[in-house]
């Protein structure tokens, strides 16, 4: 009987990440997601918040099938209102930019920033995908230390 691993050169481990964290920004390790952070603010406002996730995908398939799930996902949202897409190098890797706004029934307005990367893992790649969501109101003053956070994305591979 043969055994496999993890990680293993046929089965490697995700990829790592790691971002830079703006003064007032704080580490959320309670919120259960490969990596998320947060400015905290006043009780019953909108905490604006960035997540990073990894998901191991079938080389090849990663970034055209998660492209096609966020435009559907976009489509479902109320009022969604597109900022920009566009295909883009995320931390020297294939990768893509959505962003846009929607009402969600509880917080009212949010504008949410997603970055896709795609990194190449051997038989496998790992898609990762880094969402920034502010409020409506929050997005004026805080939209550039949402892309800033997504510009220190740095894959650990």
């Amino acid at each position: 009987m043969a055994t496999v691993v993890y990680p293993s050169e046929l089965f490697p481990a995700l990829a790592g990440v790691s971002v830079d964290i703006p003064e007032g920004w704080v580490p959320l390790p309670e919120a259960g997601q490969l990596l998320a952070l947060a400015l905290p603010v006043a009780a019953g406002d909108f905490r604006p918040n960035v997540i990073v996730a990894v998901r191991r995908m079938v080389k090849g398939t990663a970034l055209e099938s998660t492209k096609q799930e966020l435009t559907a996902r976009a489509a479902s949202l109320t009022e969604y209102a597109s900022i920009g897409t566009e295909d883009r190098l995320v931390d020297g890797h294939p990768g893509y930019r959505m962003e846009g706004s929607f009402i969600h029934p509880q917080a009212g307005t949010l504008v949410q920033a997603i970055r896709l990367a795609v990194a190449d893992r051997g038989p496998v790649e790992d898609l990762v995908q880094i969402t920034g969501s502010v409020s409506g109101s929050q997005a004026l003053t805080l939209w550039p230390t949402i892309r800033a956070i997504q510009d220190s994305l740095r894959i650990l591979v």
